[in-house]
Formats: C-alpha cells, sequence, structure tokens
C-alpha cells in the first residue's frame, strides 16, 4: 500500500488536526505528549531535551530498553518517524537555556503552540520569556511532586496566550507561593499519561479555536488541575475532597505588580483578561466618545465665559 492511500485511511476515520509544536523537555510528560500529537496529526514536531534515557526512565517515558543511553529528544523523534509517518519531528539534543537566543526564538516562532514540559524552573520561565516575545500560546504541563503532595498526585495544565490576554508562567509561579519545581520524578505512568492526553486537548484547542477540543479552554480559567488515580494525601484534600480521578479549572489571577516577564497586573489587565474583543472595540469607541464630549463642554463653556468679558 502506497503511502498517500495508508494516510488517507488513517484521517477517513479521524479529523487530522494540523499546526507545528515546539515541545522542550521530552521526558515523561512531554515524552507521551509529542506522541499524542503525533497521533492526532500535528507536524512538524520540534522535540528539544539535553538527556539521555537511563534505567530509572523506563517504566514512565514512551522509549523502552533499546533506547538506553540514547538521547530523548532524537531518540523520540526517531521513533515518531517511524511509527506516525505522516509526522516529520526533528530532535534537538540540547538544553534549551544554552541555546542561542536568536535560535531559541526561531524555534518558537516556527511553532503554532510552544509546550514546555521540563523539570527546570528555569528552563520553564526562559520558555515562557520567548514565547512571549514570539507572541505565541504556551502550554506548561506538570506533575506536582514537592512536600504537600506525595507520589504525583496532582497534574497541572497552564495556558498561556499573548498579548497580556491571559497570566503568564511567572503570574502563576507567584499563585503557587513559590512551590518547588513541578517535576514528574515519583509520577505513576498512569498519572503521566492523564496529563499528557489532557495537554494534548489544550494543544488542540490553541491551535484550533474551533476545534471539539476547544470545550477544555475557559477564558476566565486558564488552568486545569488533575486528580490522578493515586491515594490522596492530607494536602490536597481540600481541592479535591472526593478523591479519585477528577478534573478542575482553576483561575489564576494576574499579581498585584506588574508581572516581570508579561508586565500584566490586575490593575493593568482587568478588561484585557475578562472582556471579549467586541466588547473591548465597543468600550474603546465609547471612552473616545465621552473624552470627545467632554471636549466639547469645555470648549463651549469656554467661549460663553470669552463673550461674557468681551461684553463686559
Amino acid at each position: 500500500m502506497t503511502e498517500p492511500a495508508w494516510q488517507d485511511r488513517v484521517w477517513a476515520r479521524h479529523r487530522r488536526r494540523t499546526g507545528a509544536v515546539l515541545i522542550v523537555g521530552t521526558g515523561a510528560v512531554g515524552g507521551f505528549l509529542a506522541e499524542e500529537l503525533a497521533r492526532l496529526g500535528f507536524s512538524p514536531l520540534h522535540l528539544v531535551d539535553p538527556d539521555i534515557l537511563e534505567v530509572e526512565n523506563l517504566v514512565r517515558h514512551p522509549l523502552g530498553a533499546p533506547a538506553l543511553g540514547q538521547p530523548k529528544a532524537s531518540g523520540l523523534a526517531g521513533r515518531i518517524r517511524r511509527e506516525f509517518p505522516p509526522c516529520e519531528a526533528t530532535g534537538v539534543d540540547a538544553d534549551f537555556l544554552k541555546l542561542p537566543v536568536g535560535e531559541q526564538l526561531w524555534l518558537a516562532e516556527q511553532a503554532d503552540v510552544v509546550v514546555a514540559a521540563t523539570d527546570s524552573a528555569a528552563c520553564q520561565r526562559r520558555v515562557n520569556a520567548v514565547a512571549l516575545a514570539a507572541r505565541k500560546p504556551a502550554v506548561y504541563p506538570a506533575v506536582w511532586v514537592d512536600a504537600r503532595v506525595r507520589d504525583a498526585e496532582v497534574g497541572e495544565i497552564l495556558w498561556v496566550l499573548p498579548g497580556r490576554r491571559t497570566p503568564c508562567y511567572e503570574c502563576a509561579a507567584e499563585f503557587r507561593n513559590g512551590a518547588a519545581d513541578a517535576q514528574a520524578a515519583r509520577g505513576t505512568r498512569l498519572d503521566i499519561q492523564l496529563v499528557a492526553l489532557a495537554t494534548a486537548q489544550v494543544v488542540a484547542a490553541l491551535a484550533d479555536p474551533e476545534d471539539e477540543h476547544a470545550a477544555i479552554l475557559d477564558r476566565q480559567r486558564t488552568a486545569v488541575y488533575l486528580h490522578g488515580l493515586t491515594p490522596t494525601s492530607p494536602a490536597i484534600r481540600d481541592a479535591f475532597p472526593t478523591g479519585g480521578l477528577e478534573s478542575r479549572n482553576v483561575r489564576i489571577p494576574f499579581p498585584d505588580r506588574p508581572c516581570p516577564a508579561c508586565h500584566g497586573s490586575r490593575l493593568r489587565t482587568w478588561d484585557a483578561a475578562r472582556t471579549p474583543p467586541d466588547e473591548r472595540e465597543g468600550a474603546r469607541w465609547a471612552h473616545v466618545a465621552a473624552f470627545l464630549t467632554i471636549v466639547f463642554i469645555v470648549m463651549l463653556l469656554f467661549l460663553v465665559l470669552a463673550g461674557r468679558f468681551i461684553r463686559s
């Protein structure tokens, strides 16, 4: 069977999503996410990660034992090209933080959606800055394993729209009160795959607002928290009192002071964050009309007073 005929049969039953995605971090969450995006039809995928696959990664990574000792990014890109031929996947075996600034920006500019799935807060912040500079929507999936939560009970997916329409990663970091770096170090495979699948829906929605997955996005709430299948610890029972598999959309507020990355704050972005574009345009013209009315009244009063002064 020729390749075009093979692809026709695949996409005859499933609507193919389109768009380029940059994934920084191809560990547990990023690895499964890359495969899911390839299945959905996204292409090209640019994968960036400096690490190699080690024994402790095997239980929570799509690459198996034959890939031990190989770079995660290029190894995963090769696997995707073999198993999902319609997807053009490339791997960059490098630390995103150490790439030249121009290359960082170029990678982001080539993408329709940027994903940061690393276990480094510094790298997440850098991806945030680059995505904002390139004016690209970005997604930040993670699994909480800080001291307050045991064994990756909570997955977090934050999405950011450019132009201060939503709080950015730095804004969310302040919201978390400086929690430890979120990572998937102790997460079980089920928890990690759950976060990866939900993240794929967010990416699909950002790439195409008309996609059926767009329902996962909430203009007022720009993060999803997922409770996995592990036992519930006291630290999160208030958020997920019933335990078990559950999700919840959360509104990440803008900080009180201007954010150092996106410069957004509650005062400066209140209308932009909560008002639809058509309403904002109407409000803008209303402000202009009010200003012109005030100017007209002031000029009229000036002319009346000037006339009285001349007559006197």
